[in-house]
């Protein structure tokens, strides 16, 4: 009930449009899997793109998460206007002995430094640590958010007359549902 107007790059034209930014260096293109809007405070109205990985195993995780904090990296210095949030929802934990340390500063640039060529036209690691910027390695930071769900876990949503009475008292005092 905390998400409304979520959209997948697959729904649309319009909406994969929203979800495509480039590549700095190398001519192509990524997407986020998800974006859309938050409701309440404190995030009423900040926008979130997000990546899904529906697996039972941890597999090759870590390689795409580090590919999708470069991506994070790349939005917030583009000042891409759907990125207040990063979202990483996946159904199975990866790099559990590191798992505290996935969202830090540290983990964002090791990531963005993994794929320096795209992102900041180099491969030469002393080139491209001087390149890196630091405001930006920390916004990714702050912004990131990392969600293991389950199976059983999908099925504890609100019921839709639960719903019903969380929209109509929005409503009633003005807010939008």
């Amino acid at each position: 009930m905390r998400i409304f107007g979520a959209y997948a790059n697959t729904d649309s034209e319009s909406c994969g449009r929203r979800l495509t930014l480039p590549w700095p260096y190398g001519g192509r293109t990524f997407s986020f899997d998800l974006g859309g809007s938050m409701r309440g405070e404190p995030y009423q109205h900040d926008t979130f793109c997000a990546e899904v990985k529906n697996y039972t195993q941890p597999s090759d995780q870590g390689t795409h998460f580090d590919e999708f904090l470069a991506k994070c990296y790349v939005a917030v210095a583009a000042n891409h206007h759907h990125s207040d949030h990063f979202m990483w929802i996946t159904w199975s934990p990866f790099r559990a002995t590191t798992w505290s340390t996935l969202s830090t500063p540290d983990q964002v640039t090791k990531s963005v430094l993994a794929h320096s060529d795209r992102v900041l036209g180099t491969a030469d690691e002393a080139k491209a640590r001087e390149l890196l910027n630091e405001e930006t390695v920390n916004a990714v930071a702050q912004r990131l958010w990392l969600l293991v769900l389950s199976d059983k876990q999908e099925t504890l949503v609100p019921l839709k007359d639960w719903a019903a009475i969380v929209a109509a008292e929005l409503v009633r005092r003005g807010e939008s549902w």
